[in-house]
């Protein structure tokens, strides 16, 4: 998303850490501001780490947040890392500096100031590699000015998860051997991993209820599944609140990289290809770990894509409204259940309970298996080589501290925490290493007025843990404990979905055994790290990439909309060749060029790095 769909995953993430409700949380935290105080406490005291009073030291934090304040923080996770390592968390910036993609540009912002004034905080969030290379360019200019320690020596004197830990140790070497040109590395990656989702995202999401009463019938490419969404509208003609149901929509008007998106971003992924960084020129096959051009390929997934919403708007299943309504219109209407179908599953997923309130009862919607053209499913998230850049400055004084904290957050545990909230109040774990929610948490999380970030610590400071919520530890657990599958509380649909169309004992059972249409194991890795590796791009690539996107995201929505065939596949040879002629070729070779160079780097270490998972 994990761009994140740019990455959608990413997206997603930046949301959830955004959420807070106002009014209540106040009271709600200060609730329970006793019980989270001994929660810390006791957790520390148990694990033999507290630490004397005089001990504690500040640390000035400038990281990305959902704090709804700046300076010393008092939620349950940093009062236990001050009883466990002696540290006092400080934040000068707050949730209101970057918890959003709409905010990320002010936290950017702030960062340039900083580093242009030497302004700087004991511990700096540099961003995310993936898709901004100018974040690699601050990190060198700030190593090689003095302005961020080299950790080499802090890790091996006073770590224990970033000096040992295989999944941790290759990050740093990745940034030694790759980013920085002294043999040093200058920052530690956060937000990495193998992240698994039970349920693919990127797949076709289809009203579960109706599909079960029409008997499951085989769907393996896109014309039967048109024909079968053209039976269910026939049969589903409005929801019980009066409003017309169609088989397809979108959010057509947002500007280029979201209204295209549909097109350019979601069905291609469904197949195993991403668009890199956002550009039509250039997709990355995950399938293959290869770059494709797909515009001058007439008969590619791309067009394929292109071609389906066409059919769609021909035979009157595409939403009316699809072109002048905002991805968020798009989504209101989802949870009105005006939609049968769909590319995102995000978009989709867990429906269940709101359309029951509308009065569709046992409805929901599930993910199809792949069709014959699937060449890889999006199940694991790679970022073995860690997303978010996190340094320390010269001018901390207390750099032993500072490492000790980034390693806390590099660890299974402090992942944990930092993801679920303080262990003892918001998890706890039993003598084989198995974590599970508690009693109240439960209830304060789906009640939604607690502020879980205040009172438990949930997400206020993700980004900065090195495992994602959805990687698993050493013992098979997810991160998360929220992520573990509760099958017996499964809705009636994800039941039904189980035993008689997946028929397996789990949903990971069932998507990491599938095989493509030649019988080969279905490749289920979305990879990560090498389009955070790609940097900087030349400035005549960036003119040609950026007239194609201009061009395709006007001309797509012409052919979506064509008269007939005819008109459709002229529109479609125009587009051809008019990307001929913007240079695609260029593109391609330079992206395709930049990423031979970077697999020859980083595949036996990505490889290496996956493996100790």
């Amino acid at each position: 998303m994990k761009n994140k769909w740019l990455r959608l995953m990413a997206l997603t993430m930046s949301a959830v850490m955004a959420f807070s409700v106002a009014g209540c949380g106040d009271k709600a935290a200060s609730d329970t501001t006793a019980s989270k105080d001994d929660s810390a406490a006791v957790k520390a005291e148990a694990d033999g780490a507290e630490v004397a009073e005089d001990e504690v030291v500040t640390l000035k934090m400038f990281i990305r947040n959902s704090s709804k304040y700046t300076g010393l923080q008092e939620d349950p996770v940093a009062k236990y890392i001050e009883e466990k390592l002696g540290i006092r968390i400080e934040l000068t910036v707050d949730s209101s500096l970057g918890s959003t993609t709409a905010q990320a540009s002010t936290f950017d912002e702030l960062l340039a100031t900083k580093l242009a004034t030497n302004d700087m905080d004991d511990i700096m969030d540099f961003g995310s590699t993936s898709g901004n290379p100018e974040c690699v360019t601050n990190l060198q200019n700030a190593a090689e000015a003095g302005m961020i320690m080299p950790l080499d020596d802090l890790v091996a004197e006073y770590t224990t998860n970033l000096s040992s830990d295989p999944r941790l140790t290759v990050r740093n070497d990745y940034r030694r051997e790759n980013m920085y040109s002294d043999g040093k590395f200058y920052s530690v990656g956060g937000w990495g991993g193998m992240g698994l989702d039970q349920l693919p995202g990127a797949a076709v999401w289809i009203r579960w209820d109706a599909y079960k009463e029409m008997g499951y019938p085989e769907i393996k490419s896109d014309d039967q599944l048109l024909e079968v969404l053209a039976q269910m509208q026939e049969k589903y003609p409005e929801t019980p609140a009066g409003d017309k149901i169609y088989a397809v929509g979108g959010g057509f008007a947002d500007a280029q990289g979201m209204g295209d998106g549909f097109l350019n971003r979601d069905y291609p992924l469904t197949k195993g290809y991403e668009s890199l960084e956002g550009n039509y020129a250039v997709y990355f096959n995950h399938a293959t770990r290869e770059v494709e051009n797909l515009l001058s390929d007439a008969d590619s997934v791309f067009w394929n894509g292109v071609e389906f919403y066409f059919k769609a708007n021909q035979m009157g299943l595409l939403d009316p409204g699809a072109m002048t309504m905002s991805s968020s219109e798009y989504s209101e209407k989802v949870n009105k259940g005006q939609y049968l179908a769909g590319y995102n599953g995000w978009t989709f997923m867990g429906k269940e309970a709101v359309l029951e309130g509308l009065g569709m009862a046992d409805s929901g919607y599930m993910p199809l298996d792949p069709f014959d053209d699937v060449e890889s499913m999006a199940l694991y998230w790679e970022s073995v080589l860690g997303g978010n850049e996190f340094a320390i400055s010269s001018t901390c004084e207390h750099p032993d501290k500072a490492i000790q904290f980034l390693d806390w957050c590099m660890s299974e545990e402090g992942s944990r925490m930092i993801t679920q909230g303080a262990e003892g109040l918001a998890y706890t774990v039993d003598e084989n290493g198995t974590p599970s929610l508690t009693e109240q948490f439960k209830t304060d999380n789906a009640e939604g007025v607690v502020d879980m970030a205040e009172a438990y610590g949930k997400w206020k400071y993700a980004g900065i843990n090195a495992f994602q919520h959805i990687d698993t530890d050493a013992n098979g657990n997810y991160i998360q404990p929220e992520q573990t599958p509760d099958v017996e509380n499964y809705s009636a649909v994800k039941k039904d979905a189980l035993a008689n169309y997946y028929k397996a004992d789990s949903f990971t059972e069932h998507f990491t055994t599938l095989k493509t249409a030649d019988g080969e194991d279905l490749p289920t890795i979305l990879w990560g790290s090498y389009a955070a590796a790609i940097g900087t791009k030349p400035d005549d690539i960036k003119q040609k990439y950026g007239q194609i996107n201009d061009f395709m995201y006007k001309q797509i929505f012409k052919m979506v909309y064509a008269a007939d065939e005819a008109e459709y596949e002229t529109l479609k040879a125009e587009a051809i060749e008019e990307v001929n002629n913007l240079g695609i070729d260029d593109v391609f070779n330079w992206y395709d060029t930049r990423m031979k160079e970077i697999r020859g780097n980083l595949d036996a270490l990505i490889d290496e790095a996956v493996k100790a998972y």
